[in-house]
């Protein structure tokens, strides 16, 4: 019997349409009461290489895959070489019988073998761009796996006859012929039934975007890196839609002055990189930082360092963006551990730049933000728009002359957009005085310099204490009490808690302290937490456990066991239940 969740691989080269199979696959079994998380991994090349899309269905939510394979579908012999040890006992492998030969000495006993004729019965470029509808319809015979619902998904999904047609015989033949090939065929291991609510197949980047559009954004510019471009994609492919502007910038340093302008003049705008494009980004990030300008960019995490690994995860930039730009600055980072919170703090971060005029940063990865899962549609009750001390003209008149940086308690001074009658002010990248105008070499400061140079950097950072009341640092998962808590934060996070569900049911007490905002940092949330743990394991993907360093920099605590993960793939649940196990045990 194979085991729940179920999961599949797609494999082959680049051309064969191997995400669209998996993605037909996911989006099928959503409609139908399932519920999928995919994995897509591709090579960072221009053209060709192997990619591969993992699908785990389950009647549940998931949060999280695990690599074992109940079938394996590849179209080339990479695919196969690279997965024989992800096969579970009674998998199944379908191959293209031309161009795949399977080494029996490798296969694990129990393991079912189907070659079927899939890219061979192709002609021209057909072979590649229909492939996988080919090797679906052969999925679909072999598994069990209702055929009709992937033609009812071809229909919905292709809006010209002419490629819908060819599409759907190509799947219905091939389901066919395989069925007539073998005799006996396996019965799909989860029920489909109908969906009770509405359901969305959708990625990070996505969820960043949607939270974005929700939150009113007006403006997007970028140049395009891996992982980071699919926001800014999904953003301009519902420009016209949202009424948005996007701008594709010459490069990065173009892109982060766009947004900051965009801000300057009152427009909600994001920008999206991963670490080499936001690295070109950061003395703009300071300028922002000057001027008090509200900006939002995301980071999505890849290998590095430089040029790194592009296609592959990594949690090593929390150190960067934390400390990114010459001297000293507050500003809040996001770093989400799931798609809902990929939205939910997207929303969220917006305001908060607004209402105390800093820089924020979307810190994700690949994995979260190039994963995607069925997810109920987001809930937007009790979301509203906060633009903090945004002022009026009636307030301008009665309150002259404008100092733009005026010194206040909680260091946020009232603000005007260009345009408004009484606000006429200016944004230097200088350190200035109350009305923006810079202290160094301005005779009329000369004796004031150093007063001025300490009061406007005591100004921004007496935004933090307000700015930590306002955020949720971080979030407790599992037993207020547990023999072991653990300690992680971003895309570890579904990982972490399927593994507690499973630790669970054998008797282990766990918790999972997860830290969501880690700037500005929430030192007394953390050490209020860990004062109470009896034994504390750090999560991280990265070599030098860097959310542990700054909890030791804060709080003085170090956590008594650590399980750094930095081969450039994600963590699964398997493996931290063996850690779990291993320091509780």
């Amino acid at each position: 019997m194979w085991q729940k969740p179920f999961t599949v691989l797609f494999g082959g080269q680049a051309g064969y349409g191997i995400m669209s199979a998996g993605a037909m696959i996911a989006k099928a079994a959503g409609r139908n009461g399932l519920w999928a998380f995919v994995v897509n991994e591709y090579p960072s090349l221009i053209k060709g290489g192997l990619n591969t899309c993992s699908v785990t269905l389950d009647s549940q939510p998931l949060q999280a895959y695990e690599e074992r394979l109940d079938f394996l579908c590849v179209l080339s012999q990479q695919a196969l070489d690279q997965n024989y040890a992800k096969l579970d006992r009674e998998a199944a492998i379908l191959y293209d019988s031309d161009a795949v030969k399977p080494d029996t000495a490798k296969i694990p006993a129990g393991v079912s073998l189907y070659p079927v004729k899939l890219i061979g019965s192709l002609t021209g470029e057909t072979a590649k761009v229909m492939a996988n509808s080919a090797m679906v319809g052969a999925f679909c015979a072999l598994a069990g796996f209702p055929v009709d619902l992937i033609a009812d998904l071809m229909k919905s999904g292709f809006i010209k006859a002419k490629v819908l047609q060819p599409n759907l015989d190509l799947l219905r033949q091939s389901y066919e012929q395989t069925r007539s090939q073998y005799s006996e065929h396996k019965a799909f291991p989860l029920l489909f039934k109908p969906n009770e609510q509405k359901k969305m197949l959708l990625n990070g980047n996505d969820a960043i975007a949607m939270g974005a559009i929700k939150a009113g954004v007006k403006f997007a510019a970028g140049y395009p890196m891996t992982p980071g471009s699919s926001v800014l994609t999904y953003l301009a492919d519902h420009a016209a839609q949202y009424g948005l502007i996007f701008k594709q910038a010459e490069d990065e340093i173009a892109a982060i002055n766009m947004l900051i302008g965009a801000g300057f003049a009152g427009v909600r705008a994001i920008g999206s990189t991963s670490g080499g494009g936001f690295a070109l980004m950061t003395e703009a990030l300071g300028f922002a930082a000057q001027g008090e300008v509200p900006l939002v960019m995301v980071n999505a995490q890849r290998g590095g360092p430089s040029t790194g690994l592009p296609t592959r995860t990594a949690q090593a930039d929390l150190n960067f963006v934390v400390h990114a730009s010459q001297g000293e600055f507050p500003r809040i980072v996001v770093a989400p551990g799931d798609v809902e919170e990929c939205f939910v703090e997207t929303y969220r971060l917006f305001n908060l730049v607004e209402k105390y005029q800093v820089p924020g940063i979307i810190l994700t990865d690949k994995y979260l933000a190039d994963s995607s899962i069925t997810h109920p549609y987001f809930e937007e009750q009790g979301l509203s728009i906060e633009r903090g001390k945004l002022v009026d003209e009636a307030w301008l008149q009665e309150n002259q002359p404008y100092l733009r940086y005026r010194i206040t308690d909680d260091g946020v001074s009232p603000r005007a957009i260009p345009g408004q009658k009484g606000g006429r002010h200016i944004v230097t990248s200088y350190t200035h005085g109350e009305d923006g105008f810079y202290s160094s070499g301005n005779q009329e400061y000369a004796e004031e310099e150093p007063q001025i140079t300490a009061a406007g950097l005591d100004k921004l950072f007496n935004k933090v204490p307000a700015i930590l009341n306002d955020i949720p640092g971080v979030k407790l998962h599992g037993p207020q009490e547990a023999d072991l808590t653990i300690i992680a934060w971003g895309s570890s996070k579904g990982a972490i808690l399927e593994a507690l569900a499973a630790v669970k049911q054998e008797g282990y007490r766990v918790n999972f302290l997860q830290v969501l905002y880690p700037c500005p940092f929430p030192a007394d949330a953390v050490q209020e937490i860990l004062a109470k743990s009896k034994k504390t394991l750090l999560i991280e993907g990265n070599k030098t456990a860097q959310l542990g360093g700054m909890i030791r920099a804060y709080t003085g605590f170090a956590s008594d066991k650590i399980y750094l993960k930095y081969d450039s793939r994600p963590f699964v649940p398997s493996l931290i239940i063996d850690k779990i196990k291993e320091v509780l045990d």
